[in-house]
């Protein structure tokens, strides 16, 4: 049996309609929720955390951020008393926002904080420190893999 191309045709554009519709039912059942729901209020604090970033920036000693093996490690810079440090650390999960948490920040009287990774999903993290001395705010900022 010999087909003709206007058959041809029309089961091209039949079969092309029928992928088209696939595509457009897996892509609506996926999860495109916002990265955070009040997403407008905090892009109107964002310049607050631009100023804190440059003026950590602007330090001769950075908080130094190391991940450990079953540890993470914040060092806050020796330049401020362990006492004066106050602040929280926030931890992001890029796909799970169920999974962030904050914590404060408590430092040892070497100026460091440790938070252990086995309550922490292996992966990647956004690590946010929002922390002050003497009433002057800082923010740093680090990604950060957990395995």
């Amino acid at each position: 049996m010999k087909l003709n191309w206007g058959f041809n045709i029309a089961a091209f554009y039949i079969f092309f309609v029928l992928v088209l519709l696939i595509v457009v039912f897996i892509f609506m059942r996926q999860d495109v929720g916002l990265v955070t729901n009040d997403y407008y209020a905090k892009e109107i604090v964002y310049q607050e955390e631009i100023d804190k970033s440059n003026r950590t920036k602007g330090l001769t000693e950075q908080i130094d951020i190391t991940v450990e093996p079953a540890q993470i490690k914040f060092s806050f810079p020796k330049m401020f008393s362990s006492g004066d440090i106050g602040g929280t650390i926030h931890f992001y999960r890029p796909s799970n926002k169920e999974k962030d948490f904050v914590s404060n920040i408590v430092t040892d009287s070497s100026r460091i904080q440790i938070i252990e990774t086995s309550k922490l999903e292996k992966g990647l993290w956004k690590v946010k420190v929002d922390w002050s001395v003497n009433n002057v705010s800082y923010f740093t900022e680090k990604i950060v893999m957990v395995n």
